[in-house]
């Protein structure tokens, strides 16, 4: 005679694997804190002891050396896009949107990238108080050098944003990480380009801007948490 057993519930299932990809999840971006806090602090020191001097030389002589007035304009116009002003204003528009169709936590997250990125990027200038290329004069960039604004802020919030996409199935994850880094990338890359910032100072940049975004996704996943598995806004899962 065959032995019927009871069937788990599906509840518990559901449960188990939500439970499954929330400490993934967690796991992520503690470890892309970390990197981004070791990276930043590596680079602060050196830039403190005036040890990448050699370095940021190197890559602004060879960088210089390729610039074209075409180009230029088109690095130009890419920095612009990717300035903190625009990442603000994109911020923003995001925000509303997923005031309105997706709740107030995620909006929340996403407006205050930009302005966490903003704040550290604008201290850390402070206390460092690193002079920028001499071509930062030709665009009337003033301010201090480490690490770059356009890049902290840039990478804070489109890593913000793609991420909460990602997770809310609103993109592919090969969308969000293909965004999620080209983006930065290339704004990192323009302020190189116009000779407004050193190497060192773009990769500041991004250090910061991505441990802002590995923050945001924390608060993200912590205001999300309570949710029930399987409801919540589109594609609470988040797989694509």
């Amino acid at each position: 005679m065959t032995s019927i057993r009871p069937r788990k519930p599906a509840t518990t299932h559901r449960v188990r694997d939500w439970l499954g990809k929330l400490i993934t999840f967690w796991t992520l971006i503690a470890v892309v804190s970390a990197i981004a806090i070791s990276v930043f602090a590596d680079l602060g020191e050196d830039v403190a002891q005036k040890s990448t001097t050699v370095f940021d030389n190197t890559v602004r002589a060879w960088v210089i050396s390729h610039q074209n007035p075409v180009v230029y304009k088109i690095a130009y116009a890419l920095t612009w896009i990717g300035s903190p002003t625009v990442m603000v204003l994109l911020a923003v528009a995001a925000g509303v949107w997923f005031y309105g169709r997706q709740g107030r936590s995620k909006a929340g997250v996403v407006i205050a990238a930009p302005a966490v990125g903003g704040l550290l990027s604008g201290v850390v200038k402070v206390m460092f108080g690193r002079v920028r290329p001499a071509g930062a004069a030709l665009l009337n960039e003033k301010n201090y050098s480490f690490p770059s604004g356009h890049a902290t802020t840039s990478a804070a919030v489109v890593v913000t944003l793609c991420y909460v996409m990602a997770r809310e199935g609103m993109i592919s994850w090969r969308m969000a990480i293909a965004i999620g880094g080209g983006v930065p990338l290339v704004v990192g890359l323009t302020r190189l380009y116009l000779d407004v910032h050193w190497t060192t100072d773009v990769l500041g940049g991004w250090a910061v801007g991505l441990f802002v975004a590995a923050m945001s996704a924390a608060l993200y996943e912590y205001l999300r948490r309570s949710a029930p598995p399987g409801v919540s806004s589109v594609g609470a899962t988040g797989e694509n």
